[in-house]
């Protein structure tokens, strides 16, 4: 690996040392399974019409307001600590290529549970697409608890189709499980980052691009 690759590497480190970005995103999925947990519960005949049209809002305020609170959050207690680094963002191609990426393991995924009547594992393969997003997310930074968290959502899916619950309810609790062990190993990063770290001088930082 050459040195403006470890430095890319350090910088993608930094952005996600503090555990807050797993933390809001473990947030927003908990938000998205208590959406399906009410379709799933509700005796209302217009309660999927209701979840499909508020599910694409949830996410994309969800995401705006993560945006926000993040930067927020970075400023009050990140910042403060260990200074300001520019995080490098991704091109445009390698946008492209990760959503290009995701959706082909959607199609796939969808082929697979509709043409080989796999419904029953639909929460299974929903584990495993998550987990291949965070190990694929984990090899590019080099931060392990993200694979450990790849291992928690195929878990999570894995457990939950084979227990025989819902199928509509397995998706959801998958979801769930999945936000939950976000919002965790967030926690758990945020303590130590606030452990091992000190507020710095009131002299101004030279960002890092």
């Amino acid at each position: 690996m050459n040195n403006l690759s470890k430095t890319i590497r350090r910088t993608q480190q930094y952005w996600f040392e503090d555990g807050l970005t797993e933390l809001l995103l473990g947030m927003l999925f908990v938000v998205l399974s208590g959406l399906f947990w009410w379709q799933f519960a509700s005796d209302s005949e217009y309660a999927p019409l209701v979840g499909g049209i508020a599910m694409p809002f949830i996410i994309i305020l969800g995401s705006i307001l993560m945006g926000v609170t993040l930067r927020w959050l970075k400023q009050r207690f990140v910042y403060p600590r260990t200074g300001y680094v520019t995080y490098v963002k991704p091109t445009n191609k390698q946008r492209g290529m990760s959503g290009l990426l995701g959706l082909l393991i959607g199609i796939a995924m969808a082929i697979a549970v509709t043409q080989f009547e796999l419904a029953e594992l639909t929460a299974a393969f929903i584990g495993v697409g998550l987990g291949i997003g965070l190990f694929v997310l984990g090899s590019r930074i080099g931060l392990l608890r993200f694979h450990l968290l790849a291992i928690w959502a195929v878990a999570s899916g894995i457990m939950v189709s084979f227990l025989g619950v819902d199928v509509s309810l397995a998706s959801t609790v998958v979801l769930g499980l999945s936000g939950l062990g976000l919002m965790v190993s967030g926690v758990i990063a945020f303590w130590r980052y606030w452990q091992n770290s000190e507020p710095g001088s009131d002299e101004p930082m030279e960002a890092l691009s």
